[in-house]
């Protein structure tokens, strides 16, 4: 498996069409398109921690969801972290690929590993619809969710600490400290707005579909009080880092369908609370 070769197949997995309007991810580093990749790491993040991991361990290719490179480099100072972890890499003979929003947006992707993990995803009880953005090429960047029964919050809340425990523990062989926090609406839950991550931006589109509770990973408070205030809903958050990584064996599981002798390995952190 060559570089080119995977990274030509997931972008056919994870469309760019699906990524939001100003998203930079993609290629960050390659060294050799024809590099042939021996061990991936799949990365929420790729940190120092994730390329000191690799170098160590003798992986040469890093796949992440948040792009490494968020604005381009004018010139090679290695102040800046991002080109100091580009240099780093390109010694090493380690590439790299991100993908953020098209990988939030696509079936089974971000938002879908989310519900699965969380056990509210399509069933025969449960119905799944797209939330879609059109102000950003009507990409589905959230997710829309019917429960077949009511649910107090408490309880909600309840099953959501125990499912992403029950998942890190079954996926990552560790023990996640899941820390949630939230604003009681109505106190009632039937219709859930879920966007996995930094969501906040897609709340008010979530909440005119008329749902009673939104779902995400962070939000800054002024902006989490004003959604309380204006539609009066449940709204939680349960950490940025820990309602992303979920996505990681989903992009495994799609490397394997194509290169099923590929060796690919997470990397979750050393240095938080997982």
């Amino acid at each position: 498996m060559k570089f080119k070769e995977l990274i030509n197949y997931l972008d056919e997995q994870f469309p760019r069409s699906l990524s939001m309007l100003g998203d930079n991810d993609g290629v960050d580093v390659c060294v050799d398109y024809d590099l042939e990749i021996g061990r991936t790491l799949l990365v929420l993040d790729v940190t120092f921690d994730a390329i000191n991991y690799a170098i160590t361990n003798g992986y040469n290719c890093i796949l992440s969801h948040h792009t490494m490179i968020y604005q381009p480099m004018k010139k090679l100072d290695l102040s800046n972290v991002a080109i100091k972890k580009a240099v780093t890499l390109a010694r090493h003979d380690i590439c790299v690929a991100s993908f953020h929003t098209r990988l939030d947006c696509v079936s089974g992707g971000v938002n879908d590993s989310l519900l699965t993990a969380l056990h509210i995803d399509n069933n025969d009880n449960n119905k799944v619809e797209l939330l879609c953005d059109p102000e950003n090429n009507n990409v589905p960047i959230g997710r829309i969710v019917t429960l077949g029964e009511e649910m107090n919050l408490y309880d909600f809340i309840g099953d959501i600490k125990k499912s992403m425990r029950k998942y890190y523990k079954k996926e990552f062989s560790c023990d996640a400290a899941v820390n949630i926090n939230y604003i009681k609406g109505g106190g009632k839950v039937k219709k859930i707005g879920v966007v996995s991550g930094g969501g906040m931006g897609s709340a008010e589109l979530a909440a005119k579909t008329g749902i009673d509770t939104f779902f995400t990973g962070e939000g800054k408070y002024p902006n989490i009080l004003e959604l309380y205030e204006s539609y009066n809903i449940n709204i939680i958050t349960a950490g940025h880092f820990e309602t992303e990584t979920v996505v990681l064996p989903f992009i495994k599981y799609k490397i394997n369908e194509r290169f099923p002798d590929a060796k690919v390995d997470y990397f979750i952190g050393e240095n938080t609370d997982i």
